[in-house]
């Protein structure tokens, strides 16, 4: 078994990067990394992009899972405002790490990165 990533920083920071470069790749907007860990207790990291179409955040999506697949992580995947992936707001859950990809509209009206401004902000290149 793979030892969690909240207990190897190498690894955090390589999902975090791997997850980064997706969204960069697929241009995705405005992409946010945020640690949330001295925020709340249960949650460790928030990715957000934006992206223009319900074909953009399928492709996204998929290509996360694919490339997160040799971590080894818990994945449970919700499309968050409704039954499809055309709602606006695709969630990719894996446990300490929670992947939102939402059309601009979703992103502005759910505004997650006013919700959670006391959360840092992590630069990624």
């Amino acid at each position: 078994m793979s030892p969690s990533p909240k207990n190897n920083p190498e690894s955090t920071m390589e999902i975090l990067k791997t997850i980064h470069k997706i969204m960069q790749d697929k241009k995705c907007e405005e992409i946010a990394v945020l640690n949330l860990e001295s925020v709340h207790s249960y949650l460790s990291y928030f990715l957000i992009c934006t992206v223009n179409s319900a074909v953009q955040a399928n492709a996204v999506a998929r290509e996360i899972k694919k490339a997160l697949k040799g971590f080894k992580l818990p994945h449970k995947e919700t499309d968050k405002t409704g039954t499809s992936s055309s709602s606006g707001w695709t969630l990719l859950d894996y446990g300490e790490f929670i992947v939102h990809i939402m059309t601009p509209e979703k992103r502005e009206y759910y505004n997650l990165d006013r919700l959670w401004r006391d959360a840092e902000r992590i630069e990624l290149s």
